[in-house]
């Protein structure tokens, strides 16, 4: 059981990485904008500090959902599928992506790269 949640830690940070690596190459700018700026100084929005900062907040995004389906099947005394925390994290990551996507189209103006 140990080594399942190990595993998936290890999956789902790998993949809020890659998306939040995704999302700053394909969507360029997005980062900088005003809402969406996660440093308090903006000379740091492109550090790379900043965006593993944004992953690790998704990150605790994705295991506040697998975190809880693990404990209801430890408490209903039914294991989960192996697939099932995997495929909530990419649910929530591709929707992540799709509002960032949404958000970025909408812009007035695209922000430079």
């Amino acid at each position: 059981m140990l080594n399942r949640i190990l595993r998936d830690l290890a999956l789902s940070s790998a993949i809020c990485l890659a998306e939040r690596v995704l999302e700053r190459m394909m969507l360029p700018g997005l980062h900088r904008t005003a809402e969406r700026m996660a440093a308090a100084d903006p000379s740091r929005a492109d550090d790379v500090l900043t965006l593993v900062a944004e992953a690790i907040g998704l990150f605790a995004m994705v295991w506040l959902f697998n975190g809880t389906l693990y404990a209801i099947g430890f408490l209903t005394r039914r294991p989960l599928r192996p697939q099932v925390p995997t495929l909530v994290t990419l649910l929530i990551v591709v929707l992540t992506f799709a509002g960032s996507y949404a958000q970025w189209v909408t812009m007035p103006v695209p922000p430079a790269g």
